[in-house]
């Protein structure tokens, strides 16, 4: 997450820091204000007595000698020491951190992104071993690339030179005030890493510790930790950011003599702030561009529902998201968006709200944190982990949770980023909390009616029946080809040994209603002979070969983001001259309070087999408590899979 720059109407805390003490300066008596400078400059000082862990550009030749990460044979790049500092006396955030490539792979992290400011300072040099001589490249202005996220803070992009397999590198950053977040865990290991925040009788902020691994030292105003594992991401994990250890800061409020501005001490303030902002209250206007679209609307829809799904629809239509999350839109006129065809979500969506109102829908943004992000915290207000908007209506007494930026899926479905635990509910000056949870299934149901030819070939026709997130994930994939050509021939390539004839897809672009396909099929290598006896496999192609959850135990609990309901029904005609030896005995197997359902039967009738499967997830998340179950349900299932039917030549 970015540095937090504070708004207060278009004025960064930097500069309201310096109007404030220039005003103390001047109203109180030079021996006082002498003595609060004196009395914060030794407090600082006495905190950061502690010898300093890395000075940028001095740095130890054995780092560089280093081949391989001794606590972590398999890093591509070590984090060695990631020092971070908030001074009293400037109120500037210092950080340095020092990475050491040991892989390929691991030279990606020279070309990265950091948190920052528009006025952050940066620093940066790359170390390489040339001749037993340590050679240094300096990071050029040019290398370092500022993206505005919202109106207070920004993303630096920065490419480091001459980085290659061995070199370390430092960069240093100096912004105004403190981070709102520090990580001391990430996706490689970390040496070392130190952060000092000292309290401040005028700023007022709220540190929230997240993470499984412990700390070496923790505490009031210093925390370290050393050798931290890197994080290793398992399946069916929704971010990183809700189990790798860290600190969030949110501002409370600032109080300096003669000034109380309060920030996020809940969410109600965290309304009224965005609501004074620009860039978000500003952009909830007239929205004059909205007129004609907005007509036509309401001369082609009747019903209140009607008209909010052509909203979407059309705003979707007429803007391309640009695949970017911010709760900041591009401009503070909408009307630009519009024109230009392309934006954020918060451009998609806060266009959408406009466009609701001036229908008469009652409409409201809804600011959230996604899934990459990090969940919202359940206790208090926090503005930095937000980085989403959405459109709330409400038609009657039912609400609608809305988003533009997905053509594909039908209004008061979420996409997948968004199912997020909870996001609040902006109205001008207070807030609401709302359910981000899907109501709505990934749900398939697929039939097979086929018949064995004597070549050992399995001939005949397949549907497919997919609903709801089914449907919408299908459609994105029909979507990315030219046609339903290509797409036969990459199912074909992902199932080798499958040939697909005669394919049709009904209802591709009618997004309330569920796709069919029907096709014919010819399938090869999935039944074979041994020594006179024809072995089947009874879920071709749909069979589950590996366990998702390998691991014996499981720190963080598994997140599937919404339920899964998947049936397979499969006949398969036996050919005179074979009968059915062996058919798989019947299986059921379920999860503990309902979490989830499988059911596999097999049997012979009218000289047909017979094979009915169903898989169920019933709820969204499992604990790591529960990981045991989970894991051993998966591998009932493999294990009813792997069992093949076998026929005996007559």
């Amino acid at each position: 997450m970015p540095i937090f720059l504070l708004n207060f109407k278009t004025q960064t805390l930097e500069t309201l820091l310096k109007i404030t003490l220039t005003n103390i300066s001047k109203n109180m008596k030079l021996s006082v204000f002498f003595s609060l400078s004196l009395i914060v400059a030794l407090s600082a000082n006495e905190i950061k007595a502690q010898k300093e862990p890395i000075k940028f550009g001095k740095i130890d030749k054995a780092d560089l000698e280093m081949t391989v990460y001794d606590k972590d044979s398999t890093a591509p790049a070590v984090i060695l020491c990631d020092y971070g500092y908030w001074s009293l006396q400037d109120y500037k955030f210092r950080r340095i951190v020092r990475y050491k490539v040991l892989t390929a792979d691991g030279l990606r992290y020279a070309d990265t992104w950091f948190p920052g400011s528009e006025t952050t300072a940066v620093r940066g040099r790359t170390y390489n071993l040339e001749n037993g001589e340590v050679v240094e490249t300096k990071l050029k202005n040019e290398n370092v690339f500022k993206e505005r996220i919202t109106e207070d803070y920004y993303r630096l992009r920065i490419a480091m030179p001459d980085v290659k397999i061995g070199s370390v590198f430092d960069i240093e950053f100096t912004s105004p005030f403190i981070i709102n977040e520090w990580k001391f865990q990430c996706e490689i290991p970390v040496k070392y890493s130190e952060l000092i925040v000292p309290q401040s009788q005028y700023i007022d902020f709220k540190k929230n510790f997240f993470g499984y691994e412990r700390l070496a030292y923790s505490g009031s105003e210093r925390w370290i930790a050393t050798n931290m594992p890197a994080f290793k991401e398992e399946p069916y994990t929704s971010s990183i950011e809700n189990y790798i250890t860290k600190f969030e800061f949110d501002l409370l409020s600032v109080h300096f003599p003669g000034l109380y501005k309060e920030f996020t001490t809940d969410w109600d303030a965290v309304a009224r702030r965005l609501e004074e902002s620009s860039y978000f209250g500003g952009t909830l206007s007239a929205a004059l561009y909205l007129n004609s679209l907005a007509s036509r609307i309401k001369d082609s829809c009747t019903t209140d529902y009607d008209k909010m799904k052509a909203a979407c629809e059309a705003v979707g239509s007429a803007i391309k998201w640009n695949e970017v999350s911010n709760l900041s839109p591009t401009y503070t006129s909408l009307g630009t968006i519009l024109r230009e065809g392309s934006g954020n979500s918060a451009d998609v969506n806060l266009i959408l709200v406009n466009l609701l109102r001036k229908l008469d829908i009652s409409a409201y943004p809804v600011v959230l944190s996604t899934r990459d992000n990090g969940v919202l915290p359940v206790f208090g207000a926090s503005m930095n982990k937000l980085n989403y908007i959405l459109a709330y209506a409400k038609i009657g007494e039912t609400t609608y949770l809305l988003d533009a930026t997905e053509p594909l899926l039908p209004a008061g479905m979420l996409p997948i980023r968004c199912l997020n635990g909870h996001g609040r509910i902006m109205y001008k000056e207070t807030s609401t909390q709302v359910s981000l949870k899907a109501d709505k299934k990934d749900k398939n149901t697929k039939l097979y009616d086929l018949e064995l030819t004597g070549d050992l070939l399995l001939k005949g026709s397949c549907s497919t029946l997919r609903n709801d997130y089914g449907a919408y994930y299908f459609r994105k994939y029909y979507k990315s080809f030219n046609s339903a050509d290509e797409l036969v021939e990459d199912i074909e390539d992902e199932n080798p040994g499958l040939e697909i004839l005669n394919y049709k897809a009904e209802n591709i672009d009618s997004i309330y209603s569920p796709i069919r396909e029907k096709y014919d099929v010819e399938i090869r290598n999935q039944v074979y002979e041994i020594d006179g006896q024809v072995f089947v496999n009874p879920l071709l192609f749909n069979q589950i070969k590996e366990n998702p959850f390998k691991p014996e135990e499981r720190k963080y609990p598994v997140d599937y983001a919404h339920c899964i309901d998947n049936s397979i029904i499969i006949k398969i005609a036996v050919p005179e001259g074979y009968e059915v030896a062996h058919v798989p005995a019947p299986v059921k197997m379920e999860l503990p309070d309902n979490g989830g359902r499988f059911v596999y039967q097999a049997a012979v009738i009218n000289n047909a087999l017979n094979i009915s499967y169903k898989f169920s997830i019933n709820k969204e998340m499992f604990l790591f408590s529960e990981y045991a179950y989970l894991k051993e349900f998966y591998n009932q299932i493999i294990k009813a899979h792997a069992e093949p039917v076998i026929l005996n030549k007559l």
